[in-house]
This record gives C-alpha cells, structure tokens and sequence, in this order.
C-alpha cells in the first residue's frame, strides 16, 4: 500500500516561507505599464487595491520582490493614493537580481513589494530653495523631490552621468525642470567639474538645504566642498544608493 501524500522536499521549505511571508508582508499590486525610455531606463507603474489609501511622502521608499529572495530598493516618483497607484524610474546597470527584473518585467505582472517606508524626508525642505546632487539611480528622488514644490518653486539638480546625452534625453520626458548633467570620467576626475558647479552654485544661489544621493564615494567628495563653505550638517539630508564593489545599499 503507498501513502497517497508525498512528503515536501526539505529543499523546498524555506521558498514556500519566502514566498508566504512576501503574502502577509507585501503589498500586492500589477504592473499595469512599463516605458522604455532609453537603454538603461525604464519607467514603471504599479496599479492595485492594496496602494489605495496609502500615506505617502516625496522621498519615501518601496522594496520590491525581484525574485529568488531578493529585495531591491526604489524610490517612487509619484503615489495617487485615490486610484491605488504608483510609478518608479528604473536605472538598470551591472548584472544584478534588481537590473535583471526591471528589465524583463512585463504588462500584467504581478508584483510584491514592502512600503512605502520613509527614507529622504524631502518634503522639510518646504519652500526653501534645496539642491539635489546624485546620479542616474536618484533621478526617481529628483522627481519626488521636484513634485514637493509649488507651482512657482523648482530645486536645483546636479547629476553625474555616465552618458549626458541619454540622461538628457530621459530627463526631458519625465521633467520640465532644468538639470545640469556632468560626465563621469576615470578615476572619479570629473568630480573636480561636480565641485566647481557646486561653488558656483553656493555662491550664486545659497540654497537653503542639499540631497545628497548616488553613489557614496561622490556624496563624501560633495560632503566635504559643502563643509569647506560653512554649510551646517542640518542643511544636508544623505543617502547613498549604491558603492563599488558593494551591493543591496538602502
């Protein structure tokens, strides 16, 4: 006589866990659109119950299920909390889990992720004149922090780029707002062209509050012209998105 229940394979236990606790944990959505801007952005929005009567702020954080356990890390653009529904700017680049699921994602998908989570508290710069300084992973950042302001206000926004042309090109479709694109170059020499903009910045504009976002090495560079120019550590909101040779920064 054979017992009609096969047994589960200890292999497959701690998937069937994820997979339970990505149900109870996540929020549950479909990615009702996604927008190939360029070679490496996508654009992509998330529409579904579960996004409904969400509290949101510009600068909050999501962390999507990417598959094989994996979490990655994005910043929402937008969040009509009415419709239930959501958009984030993907930069994909390198080879890891998060760059291969944003660009194999597909209309109609069903998707998991945990938040909205605070992360960059954009909205305490207010009316006050703020720059943002980062890179194409904070272009997603940029656009909430933009949506922040008034009709009648816009922030100052200084990216380094590995391609100015495409960033441009990508920006233009999402934005209005002028940016100022400033190519990478070997060996972090471009970040001499990233301090002289700032100075110049500093002193024309004197704005009120700085993001610094992207890449980590970058924001220590930026770090220390804005302590070079007296600017209080209270006027400065950080947070490093990615660092080479490290991956799964928050």
């Amino acid at each position: 006589m054979t017992d009609s229940l096969s047994a589960t394979p200890d292999s497959e236990a701690p998937g069937r866990l994820t997979a339970l606790l990505v149900r109870l944990l996540f929020r549950q959505a479909t990615v009702s659109k996604v927008e190939t801007l360029s070679e490496h952005f996508r654009r992509i929005t998330f529409v579904g119950d579960a996004l409904k009567s969400v509290a949101w702020a510009p600068g909050a954080k999501i962390q999507i299920s990417v598959g094989g356990g994996a979490n990655r890390t994005y910043t929402p653009i937008n969040w009509d909390s009415v419709a239930g529904q959501t958009q984030i700017l993907v930069f994909t680049h390198g080879d890891g889990p998060g760059s291969a699921w944003a660009s194999t994602v597909q209309e109609g998908e069903a998707c998991a992720f945990f938040g909205p989570r605070r992360s960059l508290d954009l909205e305490r710069v207010g009316d006050d004149l703020g720059l943002l300084f980062g890179d194409e992973t904070t272009f997603g950042s940029a656009l909430a922090f933009a949506s922040s302001y008034g009709p009648e206000g816009a922030p100052i926004l200084l990216f380094e780029v590995s391609s100015v042309a495409e960033s441009e090109r990508v920006w233009r479709s999402c934005s209005p707002l002028r940016a100022t694109f400033i190519p990478r170059a070997a060996g972090e020499t471009h970040l001499n062209a990233v301090a002289a903009e700032l100075r110049t910045i500093i002193s024309d504009w004197a704005p009120d509050a700085y993001i610094l976002s992207g890449k980590a090495s970058s924001i220590r560079r930026v770090r220390g012209i804005l302590e070079e120019h007296a600017i209080a550590r209270a006027q400065t909101s950080v947070k490093a998105y990615w660092a080479a040779g490290k991956k799964g920064l928050d």
